[in-house]
């Protein structure tokens, strides 16, 4: 009984032998491995959680930059479209029924209903002097703009001929001049409309079609729609972010001035003539009326509205007033670059690891991660209230002050502090490079990236990591 007890001790003893040796093997050959390396993109990996974290934070403070607009944008109309001139001129349309009635005779029945002759202007001169400025909401400036807009040209005697229309149907003194806008808050004052020199009166008899999204309708004198005329429109108008204008005429050419610098040019056609500078833009456009959608006469009837003036977007010039890219537009790039800035800083210290034979915990890497996840956080925060690229430069030095003084502790030499805020200067300089050049960022990253290759294979290529690695294991 007592030899069985001492045969199962000594082999529980020579199975936790034989255990801890399979350890220390196992040790070993994780040592020889080089353990570092794979900590070092484990917490890298770990890191991309806070980085989608602070992504996440970006677009939450747009969308409440976006609601700061919009709420500043509704009581001004929002993004004005100016959809033109028109006039319109009803008409009485007869339409005979013939049907056989109960006793077997043949009976004719009119129907009669009222539709409208549109037209188009034969010329459309635009101009308007754009004044922006920025209105606050919270801690958010919103750019809004104010400007005095002046439609001219000339309409040609309605051409009622060509589609097959009596002039005796047409009611003559029942014509209209329509002006069409997206939304009537973008209108500050009642637009002033002159043909020929008279100043025509507001209608409030409107038509039951219009193909404006919203009119102001002026009673037109007969003998002005029967022989033609020229008018000019003179409006007031407000808004934010855009505006844009509907070629409707057969020969289109608007002008704008503005004290904006940064204009976007979109939608159907582009300037053909434009002068960029530090006190503002001009910008001239000449649009035939052949590249327009737009016919020169169509008919509407109360149930058909026929063309839809303004309400596609490709059909109109616009004019933008955008700022250029944003902190958040900047801080959103910067945070996609954050996995190569955190692989740098943690790289130099393994390289210092090297050639100093100081041994670095993981937890201290983690905190150097953490100073540069702050960087984005910073960024983030300070530039809702100061200029990015102040901003930039101040929270980047902030963060490598904070790395020379803690690698200089951890390296116990000051010249290593130095060196490893150098290193991490040095890359905040190359994002903001990176940044600045946007049409050229992806070339810039990788140029930058095999740079960083180049100079680990050139600051290594020396280096005997079984040697090390052995030593390790001895100690």
């Amino acid at each position: 009984m007592g030899n069985s007890v001492k045969d199962e001790l000594v082999t529980s003893d020579g199975q936790r032998q034989t255990n801890g040796g399979r350890r220390r093997q196992l040790v070993q050959a994780v040592d020889k491995l080089g353990a570092k390396p794979f900590i070092i993109l484990l917490l890298v990996l770990l890191f991309l959680i806070p980085i989608n974290m602070i992504q996440s934070l970006v677009r939450d403070r747009e969308y409440y930059r976006d609601e700061a607009i919009r709420s500043v944008l509704l009581p001004k109309g929002g993004e004005p479209v100016l959809e033109g001139v028109l006039m319109a001129i009803p008409y009485t349309h007869t339409v005979l029924h013939h049907y056989v009635d109960s006793d077997n005779q043949e009976r004719v029945r009119q129907e009669t209903t009222t539709r409208y002759l549109f037209s188009v202007p034969q010329t459309m001169d635009y101009f308007t002097r754009v004044e922006p400025e920025y209105l606050t909401r919270g801690i958010f400036d919103v750019p809004v703009f104010a400007c005095e807009t002046k439609f001219s040209g000339i309409f040609s005697p309605a051409a009622y001929q060509h589609l097959k229309i009596s002039e005796r149907d047409i009611r003559w003194d029942e014509a209209l001049l329509l002006f069409g806008i997206s939304n009537k808050k973008n209108l500050t004052s009642l637009p002033v409309v002159t043909v020929d020199g008279a100043v025509l009166e507001q209608s409030f008899t409107e038509p039951v079609v219009s193909p404006f999204r919203n009119a102001l309708y002026y009673n037109l004198p007969a003998d002005f729609a029967r022989n033609g005329f020229s008018y000019q429109v003179d409006a007031r108008i407000q808004g934010g972010e855009s505006i844009s204008i509907v070629p409707l005429a057969t020969d289109n050419n608007f002008s704008m001035e503005s004290t904006w610098r940064t204009p976007g040019f979109s939608g159907g056609w582009l300037p053909t003539e434009r002068e960029l500078g530090e006190e503002g833009f001009s910008a001239f456009w000449s649009i035939p009326g052949l590249s327009t959608t737009y016919p020169k006469v169509w008919v509407v009837t109360e149930d058909n509205q026929g063309i839809a003036m303004g309400k596609d977007g490709t059909e109109a010039v616009r004019v933008g007033f955008v700022t250029p890219v944003d902190n958040y537009q900047k801080t959103s790039r910067s945070v996609k670059y954050a996995v190569l800035f955190l692989i740098i800083p943690f790289l130099a210290i393994f390289i210092f690891e090297i050639f100093t034979k100081v041994r670095i915990h993981p937890i201290q890497y983690c905190l150097i991660g953490l100073a540069d996840v702050v960087f984005y956080l910073l960024l983030l925060s300070v530039s809702e209230h100061l200029d990015f690229s102040l901003t930039y430069w101040i929270s980047s030095a902030a963060v490598s002050f904070l790395s020379l003084f803690y690698a200089a502790t951890i390296f116990h030499k000051f010249k290593w502090g130095v060196l490893f805020a150098a290193v991490q200067f040095i890359s905040y300089i190359f994002l903001f490079g990176t940044l600045q050049a946007e049409d050229y960022a992806l070339l810039i990253g990788t140029l930058g990236l095999f740079f960083v290759v180049v100079v680990l294979m050139i600051l290594t290529r020396k280096v005997d990591w079984y040697s090390m690695t052995s030593q390790r294991t001895g100690e």
